[in-house]
This record gives C-alpha cells, sequence and structure tokens, in this order.
C-alpha cells in the first residue's frame, strides 16, 4: 500500500494560547460595544470556583466560557420572581436563573444528555443549569450570527421580545431596551425584564478560562452542531465528522465492530478507526499526526485532514475564532 503523510497543522495564528484583545469577546460580531464597560467587576468566588464547569460546556457548546460565567454571576445576584400556580415561589435561582417558561425545554434536555428528565429543583445544581444555559446560549449566538450584545439581552427579553424591538428600531435597538414592555402581549407587570442587562452581565467579564472553542461557517452562515462544537487543540481543529461532513455532500457510517467512521462522497473513501494514527484513502494508508477521537458521544476529527481528502478549500478568521469552508 502507498503511505502518505498528510499535514494537519492549521496556520501558525491557531498555535498556543490566543491573546484575546482587551474589552472584546472573542468570536463577537455586530453590535458596537462601545460604551459599555466590560470587566470591572471581579467574578465571585463561588461562581469562580466552577471554572471547569463554564470551561467544559463552553467547550461544548461552542461558548465563551468566561461569558457563561459573567450570565450565570448576573443570574445569581437578584431575587427569584418565578412562582409556582398556587402562588408559592420556585427555589431561588442559585448558580444559573431557569424560569418556570423553560421547564419543558429544561426537562427535555435532561432526558436528551443524561437520559433523565430534570425539574425546575435540579436547577439549583450548577452541574445540570450551567450546561443548560451554554446550550441556550449557543443557539441563540447561531441565530444572532454571534452578535453576543443581542444574544445576552435576549437571554433576559427572550428573542421574541427582542426580535420584535429589533424589528421596529433596528441598528437603534439598544435605545429601545427600556421600554421592552410595549413589545409584550398579556404581561401584568409595570416593567418587562432588565434594560441594562447587557451591561450588567459585561461588568462581570473576565478573561481568566481558557477558550478552546470554535465555530464552522459554511456558504455564509454558521453550522450549529447542537450538542458538541469544533474544539483547538495544540493548534489543530477538531470538528464532528457527522455534522461536517454530511453539510459537505458526504456520507457517514459508524461500524461499531471495528469502532470506526467510513466517510464517501460518491467518489473517496475514507475510513478513519477511533484513537489510531493510521487511516484509509480508497485502501491507501495515511498517517495522521492526530487520531480521531469520541467527545461527548460525537466522533471528532481534524478539520483540516477532511476538507483535504474531500478537496474543501477552507480559512482561519482569527478574530471570530470561525473556520471558514469556501
Amino acid at each position: 500500500m502507498k503511505k502518505t503523510i498528510i499535514s494537519l497543522m492549521l496556520s501558525a495564528c491557531l498555535m498556543g494560547t490566543v491573546a484575546f484583545a482587551d474589552a472584546n469577546i472573542p468570536d463577537h460580531q455586530g453590535t458596537s460595544m462601545d460604551g459599555i464597560s466590560i470587566g470591572t467587576s471581579a467574578l465571585n468566588s463561588a461562581v469562580k470556583s466552577y471554572s471547569e464547569l463554564f470551561k467544559s460546556a463552553g467547550d461544548r457548546y461552542g461558548v465563551d466560557p468566561n461569558l457563561l460565567a459573567a450570565i450565570c454571576m448576573q443570574e445569581s445576584s437578584g431575587r427569584n420572581l418565578s412562582v409556582r400556580d398556587d402562588g408559592t415561589e420556585y427555589p431561588a435561582w442559585g448558580i444559573m436563573q431557569i424560569e418556570y417558561t423553560n421547564e419543558k425545554s429544561f426537562a427535555q434536555f435532561g432526558l436528551k444528555t443524561t437520559g433523565e428528565e430534570w425539574t425546575l429543583a435540579d436547577r439549583l445544581d450548577p452541574e445540570k443549569a450551567v450546561p443548560y444555559a451554554a446550550h441556550l446560549i449557543s443557539h441563540s449566538l447561531i441565530k444572532y450570527d454571534c452578535d453576543y450584545m443581542k444574544m445576552i439581552q435576549a437571554y433576559n427579553f427572550g428573542e421574541t421580545v427582542l426580535n420584535r424591538i429589533i424589528e421596529a428600531k433596528g441598528d437603534d435597538w439598544l435605545s429601545e431596551r427600556a421600554n421592552a414592555k410595549n413589545y409584550v402581549t398579556n404581561w401584568s407587570y409595570p416593567t418587562y425584564g432588565d434594560a441594562q442587562y447587557i451591561e450588567h452581565v459585561l461588568r462581570y467579564y473576565h478573561k481568566d478560562i481558557d477558550y478552546i472553542g470554535a465555530k464552522v461557517r459554511y456558504k455564509g452562515s454558521l453550522i450549529d452542531f447542537d450538542d458538541q462544537f469544533p474544539i483547538i487543540e495544540e493548534g489543530r481543529t477538531l470538528i464532528p465528522l457527522r455534522a461536517v461532513s454530511e453539510k459537505l455532500g458526504a456520507k457517514v457510517n459508524w461500524n461499531n465492530e471495528e469502532y470506526q467512521v467510513e466517510i464517501t462522497n460518491g467518489q473517496t473513501d475514507i475510513i478513519l478507526a477511533i484513537n489510531s494514527e493510521t487511516a484509509f484513502i480508497d485502501g491507501d494508508e495515511v498517517m495522521l499526526d492526530v487520531s480521531a477521537k469520541i467527545v461527548n458521544g460525537r466522533t471528532m476529527v481534524p478539520l483540516r485532514f477532511i476538507t483535504q481528502v474531500l478537496g474543501i478549500d477552507i480559512s482561519w478568521d482569527q478574530d471570530t475564532r470561525t473556520v471558514i469552508i469556501n
């Protein structure tokens, strides 16, 4: 068999720890942050003690863990106003506010990720609340195309209300936040949400937790990986194989007996064994310098390898930490 060495290295800008500019969320794009103070207060020590949890949830769902920690800090700073039908309060927020309106979604998320439906009482458990928050934030980031400003306010207002404000005011939506009640139906209280929620969250933002997450943009749109986003390890971008391969028109099959994946696009057949540095392309042996592995139940493979084999050009946007598939 012919043996080939495939280079999997991305550009030098991916090597080592990436330094982020002051007053900047690493993959933010969209609404300007001018005039909004970032990182002016220290994170609460109780919240900071969950750094590893923020990191693992952030890396899994493609969210800056420092931003996730900042949201949790803000959500842990207020009173609980969620009540049951009989008027009694649900448990206090704990580390993350999860309103009764999210009860069904929270339960289903628990069922999907752990096999057990969670209840609102489980929101006091950071091991459950933080990943769920990262999951919500992740989907919102995709919808708002990595505009963290809109995502943060949507987390407080809800996407429906924020979208109504944006539709009415366009680029001037920030100035309309104080009037959010005018955009809500069936709301009996004199005010709605926190008009300064973005400012309150970002004052807690610090770059204390390493962020290895990345995103992929294909045909101009971000790919929503749902339960495991790409990660960067030792300068290499590892991607969930099935999600990207199928976007590129390739088919993916899992061979449980051989513990390997098989990819084909009608012209090229690729076999990757988990935890092996050897792959096969149309029967020819190929040596990898990083092996495929399982992360959170997903097969993660080097993006550069897959795109090279399938004849796809990619580029890297350092400012937004995004791989662009051309």
